[in-house]
């Protein structure tokens, strides 16, 4: 009797949770984007009745995290549970009601048509039968047959006549006849084809797919009839935003400007509308775990030996050197080994940074990346104009960029503009150690430079084969700006690992040399419209009678 009750009071309770179900229509608020993944702020404005009820909250992504699901509010009622739901619909009855009606129409009248060709070949088939049945009864009558007794010529004459006018009369009947019927043929053939064209239409209609509804349930509980805001939460993938960035600058004397812009992308399968974006530089599927740094035992190597012929019979303690089973022993003394598990780690180096976005933001749930603005900075930036002469002739422009590692960013493509026009793309890497950043900004034709080889000299030692030349190079450059200018030019002597052939530099001027490269560098201030003239030269000692591969 007491079993009974209890299932009585079970079936009872779970009519009644039942009928406090309440569907809840929510609307993204705000939403977390990171560089992999996002959390998704729903919200929605109930009034529930005293005890409890769930609050079904459809439209979920199928993208969703269920472990990651929280749900909260404000309001004079409890929050019980929180779970996660797939319900499958059925797919609803197939109905005319989804073709046009013009389709409709036309089709009607398409298979009335038919009925109407069906009845009109029915009475020519009655009419033609009925025709060849008496074109039959003719033919075989015995006057026609000549079998018949008749009393005069006269009368045989005038049967002939009959027959022959009536024989007449019936083929032009059934002549008629198979005409209608070959024209009823034709209108019944278009009259299918264009079914059949109707029918393949219908097949055509893509079917409409019944996906699974993802639903969050939330149960509450209240004492008394309470309107109250209900919030829930939750982790989707298929989202994500990566950094990208545009340099400008107005002029050798301005700073840098950096955009810092993000790249929002979603598959989630709901759209963002309007909603409160928050990006971050953070990643949640990294483990928070402190990983534990196991004990490193050094030994000597212990190689593993194969054995063939007959010496695969033998017992392996038979094969053993007395080393061998000593070392055994150690390696049978100490623990099992870790697996590469415990050296499995992620490492981030950045901090976690947070970028409200100020003006709401729709993003649809195409894949699509769309632009979403973070910040601006200005960067000091000092402007050197890079002149190699040996290779090209005009200046090239470059912004020494510094105070952009203070800004918290992120690995990703840049691209740089100089006084309004495009120049081209860069990486920004804040991993890299330099705190300084150079940014090519093109050529510069205002200031140009030339190299002249100037005439070189011989000289030949009195005793053995060797020989001395001298190479000199004039450097001549003019700044046709209406400013000054920093310039640094580079240049080059050669060097040499055959100790037979000896280089040494004989001037340079003002020029920073390095020794081990060759390398030539000069620093120095140009004021607007003025001419600078300055060299070098080095000796090249080696045996006469080989051919030198300098040039």
């Amino acid at each position: 009797m007491n079993k009974i009750l209890i299932v009585c009071f079970l079936l009872s309770g779970t009519a009644a949770f039942a009928a406090n179900e309440k569907n809840v229509k929510s609307t993204v608020q705000h939403v977390t984007v990171f560089t992999q993944g996002a959390q998704v702020f729903r919200s929605s404005a109930v009034t529930v009745q005293p005890g409890t009820t769930r609050l079904i909250f459809g439209g979920i992504s199928p993208s969703v995290l269920a472990s990651t699901i929280q749900a909260g509010g404000k309001g004079n009622f409890i929050v019980l549970d929180v779970k996660h739901n797939i319900r499958y619909p059925e797919p609803p009855k197939e109905s005319e009601e989804a073709l046009p009606a013009e389709i409709l129409k036309e089709t009607k009248r398409l298979e009335d048509s038919l009925i109407t060709l069906g009845f009109d070949r029915d009475d020519l088939s009655e009419k033609e039968k009925a025709l060849l049945l008496e074109k039959n009864m003719i033919q075989k009558n015995k006057l026609a047959l000549g079998e018949g007794k008749s009393d005069s010529l006269a009368v045989l004459k005038q049967a002939m006549e009959f027959f022959r006018l009536k024989l007449n009369d019936i083929n032009a009947q059934l002549g008629r006849i198979r005409r209608d019927g070959q024209r009823l043929q034709v209108r019944t053939a278009a009259v299918n084809a264009r079914l059949n064209d109707l029918k393949t239409y219908r097949s055509n209609i893509p079917e409409k797919k019944y996906e699974p509804v993802h639903e969050v349930w939330v149960t509450v509980n209240s004492m008394e009839a309470v309107t109250g805001l209900v919030e829930v939460s939750y982790m989707v993938s298929d989202a994500g935003w990566t950094p990208s960035y545009d340099l400008r600058s107005g002029n050798t004397s301005a700073p840098v400007q950096l955009t810092y812009k993000a790249n929002v992308y979603q598959r989630t399968g709901e759209d963002w509308e309007e909603v409160d974006l928050k990006l971050s530089t953070g990643n949640p599927n990294q483990s928070g775990t402190k990983p534990e740094l196991p004990v490193w035992v050094l030994n000597y190597y212990f190689p593993q030996r194969t054995y063939s012929g007959a010496d695969a019979t033998m017992p392996a303690a038979a094969m053993e050197s007395k080393a061998d089973k000593d070392l055994q022993k150690q390696f049978n003394e100490l623990g099992a080994a870790q697996t590469a598990a415990h050296y499995t780690q992620v490492i981030e180096t950045m901090t976690r940074v947070e970028f409200d976005v100020k003006i709401p933001c729709s993003i649809p749930s195409d894949g699509t990346s769309y632009t979403v603005p973070v910040k601006t900075a200005d960067l000091p930036a000092s402007y050197t104009h890079y002149l190699i002469p040996k290779l090209d002739r005009e200046a090239f422009l470059v912004a020494r960029v510094t105070g952009w590692e203070a800004l918290s960013l992120l690995p990703g493509s840049a691209t740089v503009f100089f006084d309004g026009t495009y120049v081209g793309q860069t990486m920004l890497n804040p991993m890299v150690l330099d705190d300084t950043l150079d940014l090519s900004l093109g050529r510069d034709k205002g200031i140009a430079i030339t190299r002249n080889r100037l005439p070189s000299t011989e000289r030949n030692k009195l005793l053995g084969n060797e020989i001395t030349k001298t190479f000199t190079y004039e450097l001549k450059m003019k700044n046709s700006k209406s400013g000054k200018v920093n310039l640094v030019i580079q240049d080059q002597i050669p060097v040499t690992q055959n100790k037979e052939i000896k280089i040494e530099l004989k001037e340079k001027g003002a020029a920073m040399y390095n020794q081990t490269t060759g390398m030539l560098r000069w620093d120095m201030t140009l004021n607007s419209r003025e001419n600078k003239t300055f060299g070098f030269s080095y000796e090249v000692t080696y045996d006469k009678g080989r051919q030198l591969g300098m040039y």
